[in-house]
């Protein structure tokens, strides 16, 4: 028997963690899919902080559907407490882990920074990071990376596929078929879906078949908005806080990695065509 346990993104939109349990070959197997960080105030802080206890070296295997760190986030955390295992992504999501771990690691040791000032100057016991670039080194050589379409044999007798999910980069949907009891399930989680429609992402890939769906609903029945109003809010922050940026050329703009990763390439690709300073109320 196969069991699905709701470790994250319960009652929220934020650290995405499922526990997915078998048996096989005499034994039990144990895969986790996604490990994401908690985002939103001091609960979150204290969900990123508990302890993963036995499960860092009880898991085999560890499943990415893309880099974003509501997903990602807290994989060198558990590579920090243990964990030495594959984990399973697609090449270009390994690559853009590299961009947003670092990045997760070093803002997180300058918030700790100045966290423990203010402890050592009022006898306050100092607190440590979740992880560090040592941890985030050791998580990205545990990646292993597999195309869209590839079957891949997962521990427990699991068969893994990555379908395109036209997110972000290396985003995917992840098809897992597992044994349960004399049958096998097939389980597709959608990791984050889309936006349709962009110049350098193909549109998700649709799937049609599956015994159980595990769908995101951050927008619930919310549509996306316009990639125009994305483009004015962005050309905002920008002009506001860059005085000089209309006399940047556009090959030199430099977009940042966490906040607007998902809408980065329509950006650019539009931003190149001079879009933004024509929109933007502080460039007009």
């Amino acid at each position: 028997m196969s069991t699905l346990t709701f470790q994250g993104a319960v009652k929220e939109v934020t650290g995405s963690r499922y526990l997915i349990e078998m048996d096989g070959n005499g034994r039990s197997h144990k895969l986790l899919l996604e490990c994401g960080l908690h985002q939103g105030g001091s609960e979150a802080d204290a969900a990123n902080a508990r302890s993963f206890g036995k499960l860092p070296r009880e898991l085999e295997a560890v499943v990415l559907s893309h880099g974003h760190l509501d997903h990602s986030g807290l994989l060198p955390k558990l590579v920090r407490e243990g964990y030495r295992g594959p984990i399973h992504c697609t090449r270009g999501t390994r690559d853009l882990l590299e961009i947003m771990l670092q990045d997760a690691a070093f803002i997180m040791a300058k918030d700790v920074e100045w966290e423990n000032k203010w402890r050592r100057r009022n006898g306050k016991p100092l607190i440590e990071p979740l992880y560090g670039l040592d941890d985030v080194a050791l998580t990205l050589s545990l990646c292993e990376t597999h195309a869209y379409g590839q079957p891949t044999r997962l521990p427990g007798g699991v068969t893994m596929v990555f379908r395109d999910a036209g997110h972000i980069l290396g985003s995917a949907i992840v098809e897992l078929t597992i044994p349960s009891g004399r049958q096998e399930k097939r389980l597709v989680f959608s990791g984050d879906l889309g936006n349709p429609g962009s110049v350098l992402i193909k549109d998700p890939e649709k799937l049609f078949d599956a015994d159980l769906v595990l769908m995101e609903s951050t927008y619930g029945d919310r549509d996306h908005r316009p990639l125009e109003e994305t483009l004015e809010e962005l050309a905002s922050r920008w002009c506001s806080s860059t005085a000089s940026w209309r006399s940047r050329s556009p090959s030199s703009i430099t977009a940042p990695a966490s906040r607007w990763m998902p809408r980065t390439p329509r950006c650019l690709t539009r931003w190149r065509a001079g879009t933004p300073a024509s929109t933007c109320r502080f460039c007009a």
